[in-house]
């Protein structure tokens, strides 16, 4: 399972606005081999101590992992529409032998819609409405799938920012957490930001997300013995970095990339003081 999905919509909607983004389906397939772990050295909380390219070793599986993330977008007249979910081990047999289930086709994802006041006000005015130093500010609703888990629903606002030449895009989120799980609700503050360059006649994309759980939620609704008692706060980013490899070998350009992607995470899954820091090898193709 992969919190990719804390940035969900922010990547994709604030796209939409990149002359180097356009709507459809993508694929990416990640994988960290845990090379620079060891077994013998394994923290509390399942870290791997002074490695980098491991997961933790926890409910979610060992430290080497492969994932499967499948997203889609689209525009429609006054907004976004955006459906992502990653897949734990995606090509395990249901006989396959595992140290836990969930690298079994275990799934996290979600889907968020959503509209822009700025556009409808333009329709209804029959003339563009703009606010100073954004390309655009639109309501956001997500509705997040965490497999074993349930559903986790934000509300808030998605700032499209204007960086001129600088960046592709850079997109601030707002919103409010809501898990059912606990009472009560959190802020949650976020980031993404894309800038595509060139070095000679070779392509490349740095870019990523961050999300920060503030405050944490309340005391658990109804607490069992492997349940946190309350919410804590959390902190998420995941830069990447990929090469335009299609247009290397004369494959069409931008449609299939090779990269990395580094996670860093403090209070992993919102429990407390747990770390992972995660290098992972990346393909993607946009279809």
């Amino acid at each position: 399972m992969r919190r990719t999905g804390w940035f969900t919509a922010a990547v994709l909607a604030a796209a939409l606005y990149s002359s180097t983004a356009s709507a459809g389906v993508w694929f990416e397939v990640l994988y960290a081999p845990c090379l620079t772990g060891n077994a013998t050295s394994i923290g509390a909380l399942g870290d791997y101590k002074g490695s980098i390219d491991c997961f933790n070793n926890d409910f979610n599986g060992p430290g080497a992992r492969t994932l499967l993330s499948i997203k889609a977008f689209q525009v429609w007249e006054y907004g976004t529409m955006f459906l992502y979910y990653d897949v734990t081990g995606p090509w395990n047999s249901p006989v396959a032998t595992v140290a836990s289930s969930n690298e079994k086709g275990g799934f996290f994802g979600g889907i968020t819609v959503t509209v822009s006041p700025l556009r409808v006000a333009s329709k209804i005015m029959n003339n563009e409405v703009k606010l100073p130093f954004l390309r655009d500010l639109e309501i956001k609703y997500e509705m997040e799938h965490v497999a074993k888990f349930g559903e986790l629903n934000y509300y808030g606002l998605q700032w499209s920012i204007d960086p001129g030449q600088f960046l592709d895009f850079l997109t601030i989120t707002t919103v409010i957490r809501d898990d059912f799980s606990f009472n009560g609700v959190d802020l949650q503050l976020g980031g993404a930001w894309q800038k595509s360059f060139s070095l000679g006649s070779q392509d490349f994309i740095f870019g990523g997300f961050l999300q920060w759980g503030v405050f944490g939620e309340g005391d658990h609704v109804n607490p069992g013995p492997f349940d946190l008692p309350h919410g804590y706060p959390f902190f998420i980013a995941q830069p990447q970095f990929m090469y335009d490899v299609g247009k290397l070998i004369r494959f069409t350009p931008a449609k299939l990339y090779l990269g990395l992607e580094w996670q860093f995470s403090f209070n992993r899954y919102l429990i407390p003081g747990k770390r992972e820091h995660t290098l992972q090898g990346m393909i993607r193709w946009n279809i």
